[in-house]
C-alpha cells in the first residue's frame, strides 16, 4: 500500500493564456454515440471538444447510436425530431438523423437499427460513411478525432489523411498492441503516461497524453451527505470479487459499513453469477447506471477502484478527487497517475490479475479492509485523505489539456 505526496502549483499555463487567437475546425467521427453517460471515453471526448469551443475553436460530432449501456442522456436526445432521415432500402429501414447542439459542439447523430456493436447493419456503416463525407465537405475540419475498431473509423481517419488533415486517433485501453491498428491516424491521443510508454513499444506515432477529461460542473456535488462505501461497474476485471468479499468479511466482523455498487457494463446480473453469496445481503444496495454521476457521489463516503486488469486510466478516481473523496485503488496501469497523491494504492495478487474470477486471499482482503477501519475510526485519518484528494483535483485543468490538444496538432 503506498500513500502518494501532494504536490504545490501555481496557475495553468491555460490560464496565462487565456482563449486562442486563431480557430481550429475539429471533427470526431464514431459509430458510437458520443452522448452515451455509460461510455468513460465518449464522456472524456465529450468534454474535451466542449472545452475546445470554450477556448475559441469549433467542433462537430458525426456518430452513430452505439452505446456502451442504456443511459437517460442518449435517451433525451433521441426525444429530439430528427432534421431528416436517411433511407436505406437494402435493409427496408430508415434511419434518423438529429442535430443537436450540447455544450457548443454540433452533434450530427444518425440513429442505427440497434446500439450494441453486434446490431450495426454494414449497409448502416455504410451509410454513417457517407453522412461523414457530407459533413467533412461541409465542415472542412482541420482535423479528425476518432476511435479504434470499427471499420468506419479506419476509413475516416484515411480519408482525412488523403485529404491533406490531421487524424488524431484517441485511445483509452491498452487492447491496441499491433501496428495495423493505427494506419488511419498520425498522431495519437492517449490517456496516460502508463499507456503512452506501452503504445511507444508498437507505434512511433507522435503521443499526447491527456488525462480522460472530466467536466467537474457535472460531476461536483453541491451538498454530500456521505454514508456509503461504492463500488461503481460491478465488472470481474473491476475488481468484483474484491469489492464482494470485503462486503462479506464486514458483514460477518459485524462492521457498521454500508456498500452500494452502482451499475454499468457490470449489472446484477453479472453480480449474481460472479458473486452470489452477496446477493441480499442488508448491507449492500445496488443503483441502477446514471447519466447524473452526483446522485452517486453525493452519497458516497468512500469509493472502491480494485481493477484487477490493465487500467489505462480511470475516470472514477479523479471524479472522486473532485468531490474530496478518499479511493482506495489497485495500484496498476495509469490508476496511480488518475490520483495524482491522493487515496490509497494496493498492489492486487497475480492470481487475480490472471485470473479475474479467482478467490481472493484473506491477506489482501484484510489489507483492504485496514484502511477502511482507519478511515472510519481515525477523524484525523479520514481528514488528511480528503485533503489530499482535493489537493489533487486543484493540480487537475482541463482547459489545459484542450490547449495542449490544440498546440498538439498545431506542431504535428
Amino acid at each position: 500500500m503506498t500513500k502518494r505526496v501532494s504536490r504545490k502549483s501555481g496557475p495553468s499555463d491555460s490560464q496565462r493564456r487565456g482563449k486562442s487567437k486563431s480557430a481550429l475546425k475539429v471533427l470526431f467521427f464514431s459509430p458510437h454515440a458520443l452522448a452515451d453517460s455509460s461510455s468513460g471515453a465518449a464522456r472524456s471526448v465529450s468534454t474535451l471538444l466542449g472545452e475546445l469551443v470554450g477556448l475559441g475553436h469549433q467542433c462537430m460530432a458525426v456518430t452513430g447510436s452505439v452505446l456502451d449501456a442504456a443511459n437517460t442522456l442518449f435517451d433525451r436526445v433521441l426525444a429530439v425530431p430528427p432534421a431528416h432521415e436517411f433511407k436505406v432500402s437494402a435493409a427496408n429501414a430508415t434511419m434518423p438523423i438529429r442535430k443537436v447542439m450540447l455544450r457548443g459542439v454540433a452533434h450530427i447523430i444518425m440513429n442505427f437499427s440497434g446500439t450494441r456493436v453486434g446490431d450495426v447493419l454494414a449497409v448502416e456503416e455504410l451509410a454513417l460513411q457517407k453522412l461523414f463525407l457530407d459533413c467533412f465537405a461541409e465542415f472542412q475540419p482541420d482535423v479528425v478525432l476518432s476511435y479504434g475498431g470499427f471499420t468506419s473509423n479506419y476509413f475516416a481517419g484515411v480519408y482525412a489523411m488523403s485529404q491533406g488533415r490531421k487524424s488524431a486517433l484517441y485511445i483509452g485501453s491498452g487492447s491496441y498492441q499491433r501496428p495495423e491498428h493505427f494506419i488511419h491516424a498520425n498522431m495519437i491521443l492517449t490517456v496516460s503516461q502508463s499507456l503512452c510508454a506501452q503504445l511507444d513499444k508498437v507505434t512511433q506515432l507522435p503521443k499526447l497524453t491527456i488525462r480522460p477529461v472530466v467536466d467537474k460542473a457535472a460531476v461536483v456535488c453541491r451538498e454530500r451527505k456521505p454514508e456509503f462505501i461504492t463500488f461503481i461497474n460491478p465488472l470481474p476485471a473491476k475488481g468484483l470479487k474484491l469489492a464482494a468479499a470485503l462486503v462479506l468479511e464486514c458483514q460477518k466482523r459485524g462492521r457498521p459499513y454500508k456498500f452500494l455498487f452502482v451499475e454499468g457494463r457490470g449489472t446484477r446480473e453479472t453480480m449474481r453469477r460472479v458473486c452470489p453469496e452477496i446477493e441480499r445481503l442488508p448491507t449492500l444496495s445496488v443503483a441502477r447506471n446514471t447519466a447524473d454521476i452526483r446522485q452517486v457521489f453525493e452519497r458516497t463516503a468512500i469509493v472502491l477502484y480494485p481493477s484487477v486488469w490493465y487500467e489505462a486510466a480511470g475516470r472514477v478516481p479523479l471524479e472522486a478527487n473532485a468531490n474530496g473523496i478518499p479511493v482506495l485503488a489497485s495500484n496498476i496501469g495509469g490508476i496511480p497517475e488518475m490520483l495524482d497523491g491522493a487515496g490509497y494504492l494496493f498492489d492486487p495478487p497475480e492470481s487475480c490479475q490472471k485470473n479475474w474470477e479467482a478467490a481472493v486471499p484473506s491477506a489482501y482482503v484484510e489489507r483492504w479492509l485496514d484502511v477502511l477501519d482507519r478511515l472510519h475510526n481515525d477523524p484525523a485519518e479520514l481528514k488528511d485523505a480528503e485533503r489530499r484528494a482535493c489537493e489533487a483535483d486543484g493540480r487537475y485543468d482541463a482547459t489545459k489539456f484542450a490547449q495542449d490538444f490544440v498546440d498538439f496538432v498545431a506542431a504535428g
